[in-house]
């Protein structure tokens, strides 16, 4: 979001940095390409161009993306849930890109394990069936064992051979089912907070709120007992399943130029201490990296604001010190006396339209001032800007992005002849279904008709 900040000085800072991102892209001569870098870069991204030109410009990503980078992040530094997502990314491959084994897969199912759900595809788009796909494998392990032994045979490719020997020999390792389980463990609490940062009436301090909680249900699992009761959940599995046993790794010395200090190196003493390591390491790194990805500068500003407006309905005191750091952001774009005596003319207001002022969301601020008429409003025109500023950055896009993903179910290829009159109506009906379900199809249809005599005569009409 972008304050005080005027048309010409925004289109002239989008222009400069689209002719450096153009110029980079003609002058990589072959390397990788980042958009999203050219954004939030620190020297020359959109981001940094426009805070230099407005210093109370907020750039943030999204909860649910900050969300997903911060998964990526624990991902790419854990290796035994890389490695097991790895697989099991490789598993969907072999199994939904082939009908035969597809079908192979459902037979066998349906013989050996026909309560469990089917398998899940690790979709990388998808932010919130990570774990649901890592526990259709766990529910359906000797499953995919025996399709890999059924359709080895069946296939004369020597590449397809090769995948399907190597992720037979990958589930066979111990590794690949305790990073399955801990990857399961852990995923399956941040894809129930991803799907619920995606509500379109998610404010930002309820997401800080969210992240919070989750994060510290993380750490309570970082303790010798949820350790002992996880490790003896996957040993189990072993009496089931053709996996086979964990084995100590053979003990190798660090080389001298990366050794510091003259201490014997340390070994692991069992097998349960060396996966212990394992097991804390995947739960840091997701704690850290959530925590890291949810410490940004603008969900400070994003969450001061909206802290202010509830906290003064539900007569919180302490909403004074949001409103100061509001007023130091913003500057001279907030008054802030005549702030402070319209909160406080809100605080009793809300006291009598509101019935229980205990429980408030942001939601039912914005109906508040938006119940009011044009004149009774102006006596709120500081809360107003406040509230402009809140609603222009929204803590989740995710109803704008589903309104793109229908554009494409609305505008099919076989639509070749509809024009962007129609497609614009057409998704305006869609994106404001609300109010579409409430139209009288009667009264529309009678509309029609009244067009002209023909159409009286044709159709006559509806009752």
């Amino acid at each position: 979001m972008v304050a005080s900040i005027d048309a010409k000085t925004l289109t002239s800072v989008i222009e400069d940095t689209l002719i450096r991102m153009n110029l980079g892209l003609n002058n990589c001569r072959g390397q990788c390409y980042d958009g999203a870098s050219n954004m939030s870069g620190s020297k020359s991204g959109v981001a940094t161009n426009l805070v230099q030109k407005e210093p109370r410009a907020v750039y943030t990503h999204r909860y649910r993306h900050a969300l997903n980078l911060a998964v990526g992040d624990t991902v790419k530094r854990s290796k035994v849930m890389r490695d097991a997502l790895d697989t099991v990314h490789e598993v969907s491959k072999l199994i939904k890109y082939s009908p035969k084994r597809d079908s192979l897969f459902e037979k066998l199912k349906s013989d050996m394990n026909p309560d469990q759900p089917g398998f899940r595809v690790l979709c990388p788009t998808r932010w919130t069936v990570r774990a649901a796909s890592l526990n259709s494998v766990l529910e359906n392990y000797n499953v995919l064992q025996t399709l890999w032994d059924s359709s080895y045979d069946d296939v004369k490719d020597s590449e397809t051979r090769a995948r399907i020997l190597g992720v037979q020999t990958q589930m066979s390792n111990f590794d690949f089912l305790f990073g399955v389980s801990l990857g399961f463990e852990v995923l399956r609490h941040t894809d129930n907070l991803s799907k619920t940062l995606q509500h379109k009436e998610m404010s930002a301090a309820e997401g800080q709120k969210l992240a919070r909680i989750a994060t510290e249900t993380l750490e309570r699992m970082r303790d010798e007992d949820s350790y002992d009761k996880f490790w003896d959940q996957v040993n189990d599995q072993l009496n089931t399943l053709d996996v086979n046993e964990p084995t100590m790794p053979r003990r190798r010395k660090m080389p001298k130029r990366f050794e510091t200090g003259c201490a014997p190196n340390e070994y692991p003493a069992t097998v349960k201490d060396l996966y212990r390591q394992k097991y804390y390491e995947a739960l840091d790194l997701t704690i850290n990296c959530v925590q890291s990805r949810f410490d940004q500068p603008g969900y400070k500003t994003y969450r001061h604001l909206e802290d202010m407006l509830i906290k003064c309905v539900t007569g919180d005191l302490s909403f004074v010190d949001d409103m100061n750091y509001v007023v130091e952001f913003y500057k001279d774009d907030i008054d802030q006396t005549s702030l402070l005596t319209q909160l406080k003319t809100l605080q009793v207001y809300a006291e009598s339209a509101i019935s229980d002022t205990k429980c408030v969301s942001l939601q039912r601020v914005v109906e508040l001032i938006q119940t009011m008429n044009p004149v009774s409003r102006n006596m709120f025109s500081g809360i107003v800007t406040v509230l402009k500023l809140v609603l222009v950055m929204p803590a989740t896009n995710a109803t704008s992005e589903r309104t793109f993903s229908a554009l494409r179910r609305v505008k099919t290829y076989l639509r070749t002849s509809m024009t962007q009159k129609r497609l614009n109506h057409l998704m305006t009906l869609y994106v404001h279904r609300e109010m579409t379900d409430k139209i009288d199809m009667m009264e529309v249809a009678n509309e029609f008709v009244c067009g002209n005599e023909t159409r009286k005569s044709t159709f006559g009409k509806f009752v």
